[in-house]
C-alpha cells in the first residue's frame, strides 16, 4: 500500500513487527502504532497525523524530512535515529528517548517532552519553540546552533553540552547551574537568569541583552565582548571575572560586586550603579558618562583615562581620583552645540481629503 502510495488511514497496528522495512513515502493518518517494533525501518519522507506511537521503537530508523503532527509517541524509543529535516508539531514525546539522534535540522513546536532524554544528540540547528521540557536531559549533547523560544528551562539537564551560537530568547533559566561550561556566541535576550550561576564560565561575546539576572554569580567568568544593555544585575556577583570591552549600557547595577573584575575599554552609559562595589576593579578607558555611580566604592580601583562625564557621584567613594576624566571634552562640545541650535519645527501635517469638514480635519491635525 505505501509503495502503491495509498495513505494508511485508521489501521490498528498495535505491536506489529516491522523491523527493517522500507516505509519511506508513507502517509499515516490516525493510525495506532502503539507498542509497534519499527527498528530501523527506512520512513524518509513520511508523514504521521493523528496517530498513536506510544511505547514503540524506532531505533536507528531514518527518520529523514519525516513529519509528526499531533502525534502521541510518549514512552517512544529513538535512540540512534537520523532526523534531517525533520519536524514534530503538537506531538507528545513526554518520557521519549532520543539518544544519539543525528541531524541537521530538527524543529520541535509546542510538543511535550517531559522527562524526556536528548542525551549526546548531535544537530546542526534544534528548534525549541514552546515546547514543554519539564527535567529534559540534554547531558553531553551537541546544542551548537540551537534554538529554544520561551522556553521553560528550569528544571532541564545541560550537564557537558556543547553551547556555540545558541539561542535562549525569553527562556525562563532561572536558577540553572552553569559553572565552568563553555557559551560562544551564545544570545540570551529577555531570557530570565535569576539565580543564574555561570561561576567561571566561558561566555565569549554572549549576548545578555534585558535579561534578568539578579541574584545571579559571574564570578571569575570570562566573558569578553560581551553585552549587559539593559540587563537587570541587581547583587549579581561578577568578582575576578573578565569582561574586557563589554557593553553594559542602561544596565542596572544596584548593589552589584565588581570586586576585581577586569573592566577594561568597557562601557557603562547611562547604568545604575547606585551602591555597587568596585574595590581593585581594572576600569582603564572605561566609561560612565551619565551613569548614576552615587554610593557606589571604587576604592583600589585602577583608573587611568576612566570617564565620569555628568555622572552621578554623591557619595561615591575613591581612594583617589587622579585617574578620573570628569568631563569629556569631545561629548561637553557637542552637548553645547546641540543645545544652541534651534528646535526642529513639526512636520507639515496631512491636508485633509475632500469633503472631510472642518470639525473633522481639526480633530485629525490634533491627532
Amino acid at each position: 500500500m505505501v509503495k502503491r502510495g495509498q495513505e494508511i488511514v485508521d489501521q490498528n497496528l498495535v505491536g506489529m513487527d516491522f523491523r527493517g522495512l522500507d516505509l519511506s513515502g508513507g502517509m499515516f493518518i490516525e493510525s495506532d502504532f502503539t507498542g509497534a517494533d519499527m527498528s530501523g525501518v527506512n520512513l524518509k519522507g513520511s508523514a504521521f497525523a493523528t496517530c498513536g506511537l506510544s511505547r514503540a521503537t524506532l531505533e536507528r530508523a531514518v527518520l529523514d524530512r519525516c513529519n509528526f503532527h499531533a502525534v502521541n509517541a510518549s514512552g517512544t524509543l529513538m535512540a540512534g535515529a537520523t532526523m534531517h529535516g525533520t519536524s514534530f508539531y503538537d506531538t507528545r514525546l513526554a518520557d521519549a528517548c532520543f539518544d544519539g539522534v543525528e541531524g541537521d535540522v530538527i524543529g520541535i513546536s509546542n510538543c511535550d517532552l517531559a522527562r524526556t532524554s536528548l542525551r549526546g544528540v548531535k544537530s546542526e540547528m534544534l528548534v525549541f519553540y514552546g515546547a514543554r521540557l519539564d527535567r529534559t536531559d540534554f547531558s553531553g549533547s551537541m546544542l551548537d546552533g540551537a534554538t529554544f523560544y520561551q522556553a521553560d528551562l528550569r528544571t532541564a539537564v545541560f550537564e557537558r553540552c556543547s553551547f556555540e551560537r545558541s539561542i535562549f530568547s525569553e527562556c525562563d533559566l532561572s536558577g540553572q547551574v552553569f559553572r565552568g561550561q563553555v557559551f560562544n556566541l551564545c544570545q540570551f535576550p529577555d531570557a530570565n537568569l535569576a539565580g543564574c550561576d555561570f561561576d567561571e564560565a566561558t561566555l565569549r561575546q554572549c549576548n545578555f541583552k534585558g535579561a534578568q539576572i539578579e541574584g545571579g554569580s559571574f564570578r571569575r567568568a570570562a566573558a569578553a565582548h560581551s553585552v549587559f544593555v539593559g540587563a537587570n544585575l541587581g547583587g549579581v556577583a561578577f568578582n575576578g571575572g573578565h569582561f574586557f570591552q563589554s557593553v553594559w549600557a542602561d544596565a542596572r547595577l544596584a548593589g552589584a560586586d565588581l570586586s576585581g573584575a577586569h573592566l577594561e575599554q568597557c562601557v557603562f552609559h547611562r547604568a545604575q550603579c547606585g551602591g555597587a562595589r568596585f574595590p581593585e576593579a581594572r576600569l582603564t578607558y572605561a566609561d560612565f558618562s551619565y551613569a548614576d555611580l552615587r554610593d557606589a566604592d571604587f576604592r583600589g580601583a585602577t583608573l587611568m583615562r576612566t570617564k565620569v562625564h555628568r555622572a552621578m557621584l554623591e557619595g561615591t567613594q575613591f581612594s583617589e581620583r587622579g585617574g578620573l576624566l570628569l568631563q569629556d571634552a569631545a561629548l561637553y562640545e557637542a552637548e553645547a552645540y546641540s543645545a544652541r541650535r534651534p528646535s526642529h519645527r513639526d512636520p507639515p501635517r496631512p491636508r485633509s481629503e475632500p469633503g472631510t469638514t472642518g470639525q473633522a480635519a481639526e480633530k485629525d491635525s490634533q491627532r
